[in-house]
């Protein structure tokens, strides 16, 4: 029997999992904006040692230093190229792109052992409180980590449906797998058929660019079971800007939302800065994008935005003058950064005003521990 309760997706990218280490005031940085430096401080070394055959570039990785968003672009355009040269350049560009990330992950997970997952924890744990009024429908994630793999291990206590056959395969059960697609692979993998989980060097996955190539096993059965996952009424973004190098996620987005004639499109929830959200929304307004202080699920958005205007009764954003709308943004911009953590806050909040949540206790209590509820 079809769940009657909301069947929520949920899509993270590079910024959820910083997010986890942010909460836990670890000093790793994963993001791309963070990493640039030192991925083109290893390329400068690599384009300026003696004999190089790659010295022709030294001009690329300086102008790359001085607009870091641009290294994407670049592989992307190398990749592109008919010349051997550059295509051989953007395949030692990916290389040092996997080592620095890699380091800093291996880093967090050394240091920080499973409180590098603590949002993650928090979020699986929520879907444990009885009578919680969403059905947790799986995950979609961009990120090569291990830290929302680790989180599901240890805290829902259901076998992980990862899309494709993994080996070695799970142990027998028969609680039904939560679906996590891994859209660009993940560096745990090897790439062998059936996919064994490794934790070597090679890894199975996509690099950064404009243009995902997925062409290939297991990419074209990953993003086709993503499709399927998508026949949802919520899909919750964390963690991820829809930026220019997203347009074939953006693409499968706009897909799934038009090609449900008996039900209506899902809706887009950005766990993100209110501003970020209203600027995708115009930019995309065909992906019906509410940003947290629209969010209608429990009244968690008219509180967010009577909590952020310091008044006594909730209030729907929609219903606001623009000036009020002005200050609601402001507001939340100056106070608030972690959004991921502001929202598992204000769902705590949302869940313990619902009467059909009879306690914030579970085995773990990783939700109700880690949030002070």
């Amino acid at each position: 029997m079809r769940p009657t309760t909301p069947r929520v997706v949920y899509l993270f990218g590079a910024g959820a999992s910083y997010a986890c280490l942010q909460a836990v005031n670890s000093p790793h940085e994963i993001l791309m904006k963070h990493l640039v430096l030192e991925l083109t401080e290893n390329v400068r070394k690599l384009v300026t040692k003696k004999r190089s055959r790659y010295r022709s570039f030294e001009p690329l990785v300086n102008r790359i230093t001085q607009a870091p968003e641009s290294f994407e672009p670049v592989v992307t355009f190398l990749e592109a190229s008919p010349s051997s040269l550059h295509q051989l350049f953007a395949t030692r560009l990916r290389k040092i792109f996997a080592q620095v990330l890699r380091s800093r992950l291996a880093a967090a997970e050394n240091e920080l052992g499973d409180d590098r997952f603590s949002l993650y924890a928090a979020l699986l744990d929520m879907y444990q409180l009885p009578g919680c009024p969403e059905h947790l429908q799986g995950f979609l994630t961009l990120n090569y980590d291990n830290f929302l793999d680790s989180a599901a291990q240890s805290i829902a206590d259901r076998p992980i449906d990862f899309g494709i056959a993994l080996r070695p395969p799970p142990e027998p059960t028969e609680k039904r797998p939560l679906p996590l697609i891994k859209l660009h692979g993940s560096f745990d993998w090897k790439g062998t058929w059936p996919v064994t989980r490794s934790n070597g060097k090679s890894g199975l996955w996509i690099p950064p660019g404009i243009n995902k190539n997925k062409q290939n096993y297991p990419f074209t059965r990953l993003w086709g079971a993503a499709r399927d996952l998508l026949d949802c009424q919520v899909l919750r973004i964390v963690g991820c800007q829809l930026s220019s190098t997203d347009w074939d996620l953006i693409s499968l987005l706009f897909s799934t939302r038009q090609a449900r004639p008996h039900h209506p499109p899902y809706t887009v929830e950005i766990i993100d800065r209110p501003r970020l959200a209203l600027e995708l929304q115009a930019k995309y307004p065909y992906l019906d994008i509410r940003s947290l202080p629209e969010i209608r699920t429990l009244g968690l958005g008219d509180h967010y935005v009577s909590e952020l205007l310091r008044t006594d009764r909730p209030l729907p954003f929609k219903s606001l003058t623009e000036d009020e709308r002005a200050t609601v943004v402001d507001e939340a911009e100056h106070r608030d950064g972690n959004w991921f953590r502001v929202w598992l806050v204000l769902m705590a909040e949302a869940l313990v005003r619902d009467s059909r949540v009879t306690s914030v206790e579970t085995t773990t209590n990783a939700f109700s521990r880690y949030l002070g509820v």
